[in-house]
């Protein structure tokens, strides 16, 4: 797979199920690269978690279907299909936990030329069969 050099702006959202109005909320722009293999789109970039360390990120976003992977700091593996509950694993300092995710929107954006673009992902989580919340992913690009 080629990939080209880009900046990436990155926000996260985690909305609280037990609490309505509290909102937790990190942005970071940072430098990644993007890359497509077949019908997919990649995103692949180091970020570093807040009092935990740097972590690397591929994100592989394909029709109704992404998969989040995370090595380094708090590793993960979660696929997300769109409509449907899919496990999957986050280590923290407690350990190995599963997770489970149901995607509610998968979607990708590209201007004509592919110099820029998005990500957008949204989806219920439970850690520990416990609700953290709807998350909310988005990935603006832009290639260098």
């Amino acid at each position: 797979m080629q990939t080209q050099d880009a900046e990436i702006v990155f926000t996260s959202t985690i909305d609280d199920p037990s609490d309505p109005g509290n909102r937790q909320t990190i942005a970071q722009v940072i430098q990644g690269k993007i890359g497509k293999s077949g019908s997919s789109l990649y995103l692949v970039f180091s970020a570093e978690i807040a009092d935990v360390g740097l972590a690397d990120y591929t994100i592989r976003v394909g029709n109704e279907e992404a998969l989040i992977l995370r090595k380094g700091a708090l590793p993960m593996r979660q696929q997300l299909v769109i409509g449907q509950s899919i496990k999957g694993s986050y280590e923290s300092q407690f350990g190995r936990m599963e997770t489970q995710a149901t995607a509610k929107r998968i979607e990708t954006t590209c201007d004509p030329a592919g110099r820029c673009g998005s990500v957008h992902l949204v989806y219920e989580l439970l850690i520990q069969e416990q609700s953290v919340g709807k998350a909310t992913m988005e990935y603006r690009y832009l290639i260098k």
